[in-house]
């Protein structure tokens, strides 16, 4: 039995783009002053996720971010929760 589309479409009419980029997480070594961080970058956005004192801690975030891709239907994480630009 097949579902009948309850949408009617007009001649003319476009379907909405439902395709967004893929992204990834990387991590990245920073010195400021004599500190080292660890940032959380995501990738096509460039955005800042998280700063880390400890490399563990940014390749958590990474690991689990790469394998779950929690923001990838919203097209990455919002700017309001990103650390930097």
């Amino acid at each position: 039995m097949t579902k009948t589309q309850k949408v009617k479409f007009h001649r003319g009419d476009r379907r909405p783009n439902n395709e967004q980029p893929s992204l990834s997480y990387t991590k990245k070594m920073l010195k400021r002053g004599k500190d080292i961080i660890w940032q959380v970058i995501e990738k096509p956005t460039k955005s800042i996720i998280g700063e880390y004192f400890f490399e563990e801690d940014a390749h958590k975030l990474v690991k689990f971010q790469n394998k779950h891709k929690v923001w990838e239907p919203n097209g990455g994480v919002p700017k309001f929760l990103w650390t930097r630009v």
